[in-house]
């Protein structure tokens, strides 16, 4: 991605502010601090709400329709009023020196910091061409050309020692998803039988490839690490996504992928120039696992599903 006119207008902007206020500096005391009450907004007992802190709180503000720029500056303003306050009666009451606080502090003052590194590389990450648009779409049908639409009923239990094979064994017999809810309530084991609609996208490829083969009615197991699911096909439906409507979820998706790429790359040079020790291990428990008969639950894809879902 290049840099944006609109970015090297406001480098321009901030170099010619900086000029300015240091301009305002030379002129001495007095006009300085003219210049710094004129900046200031609000004093909530002695500290003060700036300009500059309005308006980068107005910045990250939802656009509510019908409010004027100034009201919404008062509105921002007397939360901000209210903010101050409370972080005063906070500090007064020693709550900033709390271990829970200053780690809350701490972590946000890390995710800041990191931020600010990683933001330029990916600032620098082009575009996708229209040629690996097309391609993308081409190379995958199944989330377009052939996209389908999957109405799913879905029997979930929590998992119990030898229970999976169990369900297993009753799946490749055919039993449906009534008579195994009939066996889990006869053993008192709880349940839950839910209907959802769930289009291609939405699904990990994996699971995708095998149920779309899969006749109507036919179920498949899916074991994950606290519960067990018996997934039924009830019905589907072709909906098509024209290839002018897909790219510009496709565009999306390839750059997000190239952002988190590069940043991969990045962190992999940085960690390899680093000296790090593992103090301890910490057990660290799979997210999914994949057994004989099932097909195993996994994370969904880096998708297009946000931009796709909303094509029809």
């Amino acid at each position: 991605m290049h840099i944006s006119k609109k970015r090297v207008g406001n480098n321009r902007a901030n170099i010619a502010l900086i000029t300015m206020l240091t301009a305002a500096v030379m002129l001495g005391g007095c006009g300085d601090e003219k210049a710094k009450s004129s900046q200031v907004m609000a004093k909530v007992n002695s500290e003060e709400i700036t300009v500059s802190q309005v308006n980068a709180a107005l910045a990250g503000s939802p656009i509510i329709p019908g409010k004027t720029l100034e009201e919404a500056k008062k509105e921002v303003l007397e939360s901000l009023i209210i903010q101050k306050l409370a972080v005063q009666q906070a500090i007064k009451m020693k709550m900033d020196r709390t271990p829970k606080v200053m780690q809350s502090i701490e972590t946000a003052k890390n995710t800041i910091l990191a931020r600010s590194y990683m933001d330029p590389i990916v600032i620098g990450v082009p575009n996708p061409t229209a040629l690996e648009i097309h391609k993308y779409y081409v190379d995958h049908p199944e989330l377009f050309s052939n996209r389908q639409v999957f109405t799913l009923r879905e029997l979930e239990m929590a998992k119990k020692p030898d229970l999976a094979a169990s369900i297993r064994d009753k799946v490749t017999k055919g039993e449906g998803l009534e008579v195994i809810a009939a066996w889990l309530k006869s053993n008192d084991i709880p349940y839950s039988i839910q209907t959802g609609v769930k289009p291609a996208e939405q699904l990990p490829l994996e699971l995708l490839a095998r149920i779309s083969k899969m006749p109507a009615h036919q179920s498949v197991v899916i074991e994950m690490v606290d519960s067990i699911s018996v997934l039924q096909v009830a019905s589907s439906r072709n909906e098509a996504v024209e290839e002018s409507v897909a790219s510009a979820a496709i565009q999306e998706y390839l750059l997000n992928a190239r952002k988190k790429e590069a940043l991969e790359k990045e962190m992999k040079l940085l960690k390899e120039a680093a000296k790090i020790e593992y103090v301890s291990q910490p057990e660290v428990k799979p997210v999914a696992t994949e057994v004989k008969g099932a097909v195993a639950a996994q994370p969904a894809q880096v998708d297009v599903a946000k931009g796709v879902a909303d094509l029809k």
